[in-house]
Order: C-alpha cells, then sequence, then structure tokens
C-alpha cells in the first residue's frame, strides 16, 4: 500500500524502492510480485511489468490480480489479441467486463465493446463509475470519461487516487478539465 501511495503523488522510484523492498522480504509472495509489476506498468514499463506479472503467476498460477495486469499491458502495447485469453482468466465480473469493453474496441469490434461496457453501466455504475470513465477516455470519448469521471468523484471511488497513474486516461491529460480534476483531489499536477 505504501509503493502505490508513493506513486499517487509521483514518487515512482520510492514505490519501486518499496516494491523491491517487499520482495527482498518475501520472494514467495505473489502479490509483492504484482504490486511491483502495477507499478511498472503505471511508469510505462511494459515489458517489466509483464515479465514481473509473470513472476507472479509462477509463484501462485491461481494468482486473481496478473490476468487483468496482462490485460492491460497487452492493450497498452497494441496487441488486443493477446489481451483476450488472459481476460478469459479473470475471476471478478466487473473486471472482465471492463476489460472486454477495452479489448473489442481494440480490436475493432465495436457491436462487442458497446455491449460489454452496456453490461458494466447496468450491473456496476454505482461501484465502478472510474473504469467505466476509463473505457470512455480509451476510446477517445472525452465528454464522457469527464461525466463518469465526476461521477466517481462523488461516489468517493478508491480508484479516484490512481487517476494521475491511469494509462487508460492519456488521452485526457491536454484537457484543462483533467488538471482541475487533480487539483480537486490534490494530486500534482
Amino acid at each position: 500500500m505504501a509503493a502505490l501511495l508513493a506513486a499517487c503523488f509521483s514518487r515512482f522510484d520510492d514505490a519501486l524502492q518499496l516494491n523491491r523492498r517487499a520482495i527482498d522480504l518475501d520472494p514467495l509472495n505473489a502479490n509483492s510480485w504484482e504490486d511491483l509489476a502495477e507499478t511498472e506498468l503505471m511508469m510505462g514499463q511494459l515489458d517489466q511489468s509483464a515479465a514481473d506479472s509473470k513472476k507472479a503467476l509462477e509463484v501462485d498460477p491461481d494468482h486473481w490480480d496478473s490476468p487483468i495486469t496482462l490485460s492491460r499491458i497487452y492493450l497498452l502495447q497494441g496487441r488486443p489479441q493477446d489481451a483476450l485469453p488472459e481476460i478469459e482468466h479473470v475471476h471478478s465480473a466487473t473486471y472482465r467486463e471492463h476489460l472486454y469493453a477495452l479489448t473489442y474496441y481494440a480490436l475493432g469490434r465495436k457491436k462487442e465493446s458497446d455491449a460489454a461496457l452496456n453490461e458494466l453501466i447496468t450491473k456496476y455504475h454505482a461501484s465502478n463509475a472510474f473504469e467505466i470513465a476509463a473505457i470512455y477516455a480509451f476510446r477517445n470519448q472525452t465528454d464522457k470519461a469527464f461525466e463518469w469521471l465526476d461521477r466517481a468523484y462523488a461516489q468517493r471511488d478508491p480508484s479516484m487516487m490512481a487517476t494521475k497513474l491511469e494509462p487508460l486516461l492519456k488521452s485526457l491529460h491536454n484537457d484543462p478539465r483533467y488538471a482541475a480534476l487533480l487539483k480537486k483531489l490534490n494530486l500534482p499536477i
């Protein structure tokens, strides 16, 4: 948790140091490997992130978070076809719908993407507004993305602390509403 908080405030060197210390203390803890992979993902170190997420799976083949991270990495690398098999291993229905909406969109399968997004909105709008916003940002639907970020803020969605780190929100960075949102969240601009 300390590493995530350090990363939220752009203290990536500290975050990596904390992640690596956790691994040094318990190298057979899949969560520690996955936490390192997630920090690297936020830093844009996608190849290293994938390697460390796979290490988490070596330690624990049923580790719940690794397929989510690997799917996201493959999407960001422009390899959505590689994300699909990983999504099949995602245990959480919420994250599975989220990832299908992103992946199908990246594959040009808009109808399937829309169906997954609609399912996510219908079932999880009250608890996963941030994830819905990320899908709209990935689709370059900026106004819808900010609408859902505003909902996430109003719902006190804990994912909001990762606003500055979420690579799927990259398309929003040049919009003045993004800087205003960071300020509202007391995150460095």
